[in-house]
């Protein structure tokens, strides 16, 4: 019984031409040899699987391959080649870094190199995994290395370079070798299939690729794997499913239709995708990382004109990606996009990740679309500058049509019952067909309720003119509540009269919450004092200051000429998103949340002085203008605060 070789011993490059998507280094040591200007020491760096000891050899070989001088690609034909390629050569020894560590090893080597080779030009010495030696070992072959005799070379690999001595990489000529792209892995494995005659689809070939990570021994081995999952099995290739099925990974498919879901506000669909990858064993945690990176392509094809050359996917996935793309508002993708990250770190440290993404999922669909502050604002104008509100008039909720073109490769395999129904490939996910364009403003005694939007917080209504975000700032796109980036003091208009009786119940003054707003604020710096390394942090949040806390927001300000490095780090979404956790604890509101701004002009201590009032009769004239009474039907709020200056004109409010 003959002995099987794996395919990543097998189909190990043995020629410079072959050695995939490394080409700046094959180029480099072609040269070298052409020229004569072979260096006595390398150093090849890189992840795993990428080719760093197989082009230490091949350059090994064509340094003392017997089919000539200055040979720029070895003849795998010669004694020298072929001792080489089995590992028997007397002039190229391969040593493990890991086993060979000690200075008793350093030493046999040094004694080694005085020797002239025995067939060869040159006595090689190839070291993997040079950074596990100690740096005793290191410091005895210093001075070899710096100095060996003309006929020695050392060729260093490593993984982790970082760990490798200044000293000894100083004196070594350094090559980093660059991870694989899932294009010219699938190339190459398929390559391998026409030679092992597997047949395999290019689907299955991708998501090889792209379970590899990079790495063509990686790729390889998954490839050996599958086969002898598929064997026996010749009425079929090699499909997608199967890959994904073994390995626990989603297909492109399965990513698509969960973006579609998730850009269509469409929650069942989301949550029943998710379920169906739990229930067939799939790496969440791999699905979330390969999910964000969907957004992201997405995200690119909507910038990039050249996304079909830049994208590194099958044929099929870019379909899918470009038809999302068409029909997808970029502003839409790119919130999507920030929130998905946001929620990256916590998955990783989540227990139940089920669980855990099924709720990030909902809760990016409710960011993504709820009203957003822009449009309410802009409607608001809009409904100010005319007599009559039109029957049209509407805030738009954003949930795009998003349908994904069919794939003639869609075939699912059999499963078992108790599972359930296999997902439908070729499924449209229903978007926004139900929900109407605009949604009309009816009279005082209907209800609004867009599909799956959720419902509008009660707003408290000023009778003030009103200015968007972006048109205060000569800015188009969209803005949400969170990203209003500067605090203006006249957010607290001056009253009219200073002893007015509070009535209990009624709104703090502005002592009150700022009083309250400093509290959180310091309870929350004093998380950080109690880790010595976040000196910088505590240093930007002692610049905070505390503006107010209301309806479960802390509001705090930054000053105006904060350095760009501290505003960066202030605005970090890790730490922010630190900062809401922590201060749901204090709070007990899981709707709590601290929003930064910048702090415009200050306020004054006449300001501070301030309170802001809201009597039963100011409420009471507030309800009876009509003005108001139009726009709290149109967004089905209530008045739960009257704040500023009142005049005595009722009309006015």
């Amino acid at each position: 019984m003959s002995s099987y070789q794996v395919l990543a011993r097998k189909c190990r490059p043995q020629r410079f031409s072959e050695i995939v998507g490394q080409e700046h280094i094959t180029r480099t040591l072609q040269n070298a040899i052409k020229q004569d200007r072979v260096g006595h020491a390398y150093l090849f760096v890189g992840s795993r699987g990428i080719g760093k000891t197989t082009s230490a050899r091949i350059f090994a070989k064509a340094l003392n391959c017997e089919s000539g001088d200055k040979v720029i690609e070895p003849c795998c034909a010669c004694q020298s080649c072929l001792e080489i390629a089995a590992g028997t050569s007397l002039d190229v020894q391969e040593i493990d870094g890991a086993s060979h560590n000690k200075v008793e090893h350093v030493r046999e080597l040094r004694e080694g190199v005085q020797y002239t080779p025995n067939r060869g030009r040159y006595r090689i010495y190839i070291i993997d995994e040079v950074h596990m030696l100690t740096p005793q070992a290191w410091n005895a072959l210093l001075k070899t290395l710096e100095e060996p005799p003309p006929h020695v070379k050392f060729f260093f690999a490593t993984t982790e370079p970082h760990k490798v001595l200044p000293t000894i990489v100083s004196r070594c000529q350094r090559f980093d070798l660059k991870r694989l792209s899932v294009k010219l892995i699938a190339g190459r494995l398929r390559e391998i299939a026409r030679t092992e005659n597997v047949a395999i689809d290019e689907g299955a070939l991708v998501a090889i690729a792209r379970a590899a990570d990079g790495g063509m021994r990686d790729a390889q081995s998954i490839f050996d794997q599958i086969i002898a999952f598929c064997a026996g099995n010749d009425s079929r290739a090699i499909t997608e499913s199967d890959v994904t099925d073994v390995f626990g990974l989603a297909s492109g498919r399965e990513l698509a239709t969960l973006a579609a879901a998730v850009l269509g506000n469409q929650t069942d669909d989301a949550l029943t995708v998710v379920g169906g990858l739990a229930e067939r064993g799939r790496d969440l945690e791999r699905f979330y990382s390969d999910f964000v990176l969907f957004f992201r392509n997405v995200m690119m094809a909507q910038v990039r004109a050249d996304s079909a050359g830049a994208l590194d996917v099958s044929q099929a996935e870019l379909d899918d990606i470009m038809a999302i793309a068409k029909q997808t508002p970029p502003p839409l993708i790119r919130r999507g996009l920030e929130a998905l990250v946001a929620e990256e770190y916590r998955l990783k440290m989540a227990l139940n990740k089920r669980v855990y993404l099924e709720v990030a999922l909902v809760k990016v669909m409710d960011d993504l679309h709820s009203v957003r502050l822009d449009d309410v604002i802009r409607r608001l104008n809009q409904i100010r500058g005319t007599e009559e509100l039109p029957e049209t008039a509407a805030v738009t909720v954003t949930a795009p049509r998003v349908t994904l073109p069919p794939r003639a490769d869609a075939a699912r395999p059999e499963t078992d019952p108790a599972e359930g129904p296999p997902m439908e490939e070729n499924r449209q996910v229903p978007a926004s067909s139900d929900i109407p364009a605009a949604v009309k403003a009816p009279p005082p005694s209907a209800e609004i309720a867009p599909p799956q939007a959720p419902p509008a917080e009660p707003a408290a209504v000023r009778a003030a003119p009103v200015e968007t975000p972006s048109e205060a700032s000569g800015q188009g796109g969209d803005t949400h509540a969170e990203t209003v980036d500067e605090f203006d003091p006249e957010d607290y208009p001056e009253e009219e009269d200073m002893d007015a009786d509070v009535a209990e119940g009624d709104v703090e003054s502005f002592d009150t919450m700022e009083a309250k707003a400093a509290e959180l604020l310091t309870r929350l710096i004093g998380l950080f004092k109690k880790d010595p390394t976040q000196s910088f942090r505590i240093m930007v949040l002692e610049k905070l200051r505390p503006v107010g806390f209301r309806s479960g927001v802390l509001e705090v300000a930054y000053p105006q000429d904060l350095p760009d490095n501290e505003l960066a780090e202030l605005k970090n979404p890790e730490m922010e998103a630190f900062l809401n956790d922590r201060l749901v604890t204090f709070t007990g509101d899981p709707t709590s949340r601290i929003l930064i701004k910048r702090w415009k002009d200050g306020v004054s201590d006449e300001a501070r002085g301030r309170r802001l009032v809201s009597t039963p009769e100011v409420m009471e004239r507030v309800k009876k203008n009509a003005f108001v009474q139009e726009v709290v039907d149109l967004f089905q709020g209530e008045i739960i605060d009257v704040r500023g200056k009142m005049t005595d004109t009722p009309e006015n409010g």
